[in-house]
């Protein structure tokens, strides 16, 4: 989509310019997902591994390779959807990456901690740190800007 030679007939296409604003917003969020992830990647290293790597180097520099991809694709998408005129996205929240990356580093922390309390034998402690995650995740979410209570 990003590199046809028909564009300038694309142009006059409605769906067109909502298919190329929709992809530069994924692409957006794609790198937003890799950046949080390296972070919480990081976080968790430097937290419980005294900062050594939790990846094999080869599966790390394949996670670096992806994300500059990503981050390419991502300013590809951005100037061409400039270029053909689609209106700007809104700026992007600056906690964004930050607070997704809490949220990943839970994810990753949350169910070790449970697993190794398990093998213990520390069943309850486990259970209740396995719960507590779990109902982060399967905890109502606003619909349409609806929270649940207002339904």
């Amino acid at each position: 989509m990003l590199l046809c030679d028909r564009r300038k007939e694309r142009l006059a296409d409605e769906s067109y310019l909502r298919r190329l604003a929709q992809c530069r917003g994924l692409t957006i969020q794609r790198v937003n997902e890799l950046l949080a992830t390296r972070e919480a990647r990081s976080t968790v290293e430097a937290r419980y591994l005294d900062g050594h790597g939790a990846l094999f180097p080869d599966i790390a520099a394949a996670f670096d390779q992806q994300l500059r991809r990503s981050q390419e694709l991502a300013v590809t998408a951005m100037h061409l959807a400039e270029l053909d005129g689609v209106e700007p996205p809104e700026p992007d929240d600056p906690e964004t990456v930050t607070l997704r990356a809490s949220q990943l580093v839970a994810d990753l922390v949350e169910p070790a901690k449970s697993t190794a309390l398990e093998k213990l034998g520390e069943g309850m402690p486990a259970f209740d740190i396995a719960n507590a995650w779990l109902r982060t995740k399967l905890a109502p979410r606003s619909v349409a800007g609806v929270e649940p209570a207002e339904r």
